[in-house]
C-alpha cells in the first residue's frame, strides 16, 4: 500500500539510492543545500559543529575555526519520526523493484538490524523487534569486508606489532611480515588492515605527522593494503590524503592520479541517471566527487605547484553535480 505524502516510499528508496535528498549529500556546503531544498529549517551551533534539520533530513557539517569552510560530516533521514512507520520489508521489496538492493550486516547489538548500499555509501538501522526502520545516514560507519569484520586480534597485539615494526627497514619488515601473515586470503587482508589500523592510532596528528617514522609505516601498510585487495586505487589515494600521510603537492597528485574517469567523461546528475545500467559510471564519479573533495583539502595545506592547484579547482567546480 502506498505511504501517504508527504514522505512516499520513493523518498527513502532514492535516499537509499542516491545517498542524496532532493540533489543535497553529505559532501553539499550549507549553501548548497540551501539552494536545493529551501530555507525553510531549523540550525544549531555548538563547538565548530552545525546541524539542520528540514523534517526528516538532516544535515551536519564541521569545521576546526571559523576561517575555514564547512565541512560535511553526514546527511541522514530520520525515519523513525514517522506517525506511520517506515517497515524494512516495504522499503526492501521497493529497492528490489529498482534493482537496488541492500545488503545485511551483523546486528549492532543492542536491539537493531543492520543494511547496507555500499555503492552510495548509504546505511539503515532496522528496529530488530518491530521491523521498522530507524535511521538512514551517508556516509556509514558499517558496511561488508575486511574492513568492517571483527578483528581476531587484541588491541594490544596490534600496537606490540607496530611498534616491532616501525623500526624495521623495508627489508626488515618484509621478512617479518613473511613469517607473520596468515595464509589464507580473507584472513591476511583483515590482518594487513587492522595492522594499518593499529599503526594509525600511533601516528601523531598535526603537522609532525607527514615524514615521521609512523606515516612512513602507515604508507607502507597502505600498500599492502591495496595488494590484499583491501584498498583499491581510490581508496588508497583517499587513506593517504585523509591522513596526511604525503606532503601536500604528492597528496594531491596521488587522488589525481586515482581518478577513475576524465573531467570530460565524467557522469553528472545532468546526464546520468542513478540505474543499473549506469552503475559504473555512476561509482566511478562518486568516486571522483570523493577524490575532489580529498585534493581539496589538501589546498589548505599549502599544495604549491600551480598545474596541480589549477587542475584540483576544476574538478571542485565539477564536485556540485558529480554523483
Amino acid at each position: 500500500m502506498p505511504r501517504p505524502d508527504p514522505f512516499p516510499l520513493t523518498y527513502f528508496s532514492d535516499f537509499v539510492i542516491t545517498g542524496t535528498v532532493g540533489g543535497a549529500d553529505a559532501t553539499s556546503t550549507p549553501d548548497e543545500v540551501t539552494a536545493l531544498l529551501g530555507d525553510d529549517f531549523v540550525e544549531s551551533f555548538e563547538r565548530g559543529q552545525r546541524l539542520r534539520g528540514y523534517d526528516l533530513a538532516e544535515f551536519a557539517w564541521q569545521r576546526l575555526s571559523p576561517e575555514e569552510p564547512w565541512d560535511g560530516l553526514y546527511a541522514m533521514v530520520q525515519a523513525h519520526r514517522l506517525e506511520v512507520p517506515l517497515l524494512m520489508d516495504d522499503l526492501d521489496r521497493e529497492l528490489r523493484r529498482a534493482g537496488f538492493p541492500v545488503t545485511e550486516v551483523a546486528p549492532d547489538g543492542l536491539g537493531c538490524r543492520r543494511f547496507v548500499r555500499e555503492d552510495s555509501r548509504v546505511g539503515l538501522l532496522v528496529d530488530e523487534d518491530t521491523g521498522a526502520v530507524l535511521k538512514i545516514s551517508t556516509p556509514t560507519w558499517f558496511g561488508t569486508g575486511p574492513r568492517y569484520a571483527t578483528p581476531a586480534w587484541s588491541r594490544e597485539a596490534g600496537r606490540d606489532w607496530v611498534e616491532h615494526l616501525v623500526g624495521l627497514d623495508p627489508d626488515g619488515r618484509e621478512r617479518w611480515a613473511a613469517h607473520r601473515a596468515p595464509g589464507a586470503a580473507e584472513e591476511r587482508a583483515r590482518w594487513w588492515w587492522f595492522l594499518l589500523d593499529s599503526c594509525l592510532r600511533r601516528t601523531p596528528k598535526g603537522p609532525d605527522r607527514t615524514g615521521s617514522p609512523w606515516a612512513g609505516l602507515a604508507l607502507w601498510l597502505v600498500g599492502k593494503c591495496r595488494t590484499a585487495g583491501v584498498l583499491d586505487r581510490a581508496e588508497a589515494a583517499l587513506e593517504v590524503a585523509g591522513r596526511e600521510l604525503l606532503p601536500p603537492d604528492e597528496a594531491v597528485r596521488m587522488c589525481l592520479d586515482a581518478m577513475p574517469v576524465s573531467r570530460a567523461g565524467v557522469a553528472t546528475r545532468h546526464t546520468t541517471a542513478y540505474t543499473r545500467e549506469h552503475l559504473v559510471a555512476v561509482n566511478r564519479s562518486r568516486q571522483a566527487k570523493a577524490l575532489a573533495l580529498a585534493a581539496g583539502a589538501q589546498l589548505r595545506r599549502g599544495v604549491r605547484e600551480p598545474a596541480l592547484r589549477a587542475e584540483v579547482a576544476a574538478w571542485l567546480e565539477l564536485r556540485p553535480v558529480l554523483m
